[in-house]
């Protein structure tokens, strides 16, 4: 049996995959922001910049991880779990910056910030990726009714998109959890993957457009 460098070839290219995409949107979407320096579109910046140093540390996780020493690669998958909690605070962020105005959104960003520390403590004890789902999934949902209240009541640019964005990412955090797998190399994280690029590409034309406080 022939053995490859990389332990989990398929898994560490996908990664990469959107770890280039999200870096080249959090790009793209900063020569916008610079323009019109909308707090929405800050937070997606950093949205997108978080969830592409996930999946940096995950490509390691998934590439190399296994051939490191048991602390290396701890360390490797709690910044990789780190980086995701992050990702999940941006876009709340992003969401209440749209809805609400400035003062109100940064009264609600403690709220926000509490939450986000005891997830990384929490996560600093615990490795299981389940636990991750178990913060992100609640925040998507919250981050999903935000922008469809939006749309309802104001048919707000670019909250189509985003939603679209968030019903697609709980497809692939439901595929990664089911172990399916249709190739000994396109197992339920590859499959997973592939559908956060779709996800990704939803949530930067959502971004482009969005605006701050609409209420």
């Amino acid at each position: 049996m022939v053995k490859t460098i990389i332990y989990e070839p398929m898994t560490t290219i996908t990664d990469l995959i959107i770890a280039f995409m999200a870096f080249y949107y959090a790009r793209e979407l900063t020569t916008i922001y610079i323009n019109q320096l909308l707090n929405v579109q800050y937070h997606w910046i950093w949205t997108f910049r978080m969830l592409g140093l996930g999946a940096l540390f995950g490509a390691l996780s998934h590439g190399i991880g296994p051939y490191c020493s048991p602390l290396i690669a701890a360390i490797i998958w709690k910044f990789t779990t780190y980086s995701i909690g992050a990702m999940s605070y941006f876009m709340v962020m992003s969401m209440l910056h749209h809805l609400f105005e400035y003062d109100l959104a940064i009264r609600l960003k403690w709220v926000m910030m509490l939450f986000l520390v005891i997830y990384l403590y929490f996560m600093t004890r615990n490795d299981d990726f389940l636990y991750v789902i178990l913060f992100y999934v609640p925040l998507m949902i919250i981050v999903l009714i935000g922008f469809m209240y939006s749309y309802i009541n104001y048919n707000s640019d670019g909250s189509t998109m985003l939603m679209m964005g968030v019903l697609i990412s709980f497809i692939g955090a439901g595929v990664q959890q089911s172990g399916i797998a249709l190739h000994e190399h396109m197992n339920y994280n590859d499959i997973a993957h592939i559908i956060q690029m779709v996800a990704l590409w939803y949530f930067y034309q959502g971004s482009l457009v969005v605006k701050d406080g609409i209420i």
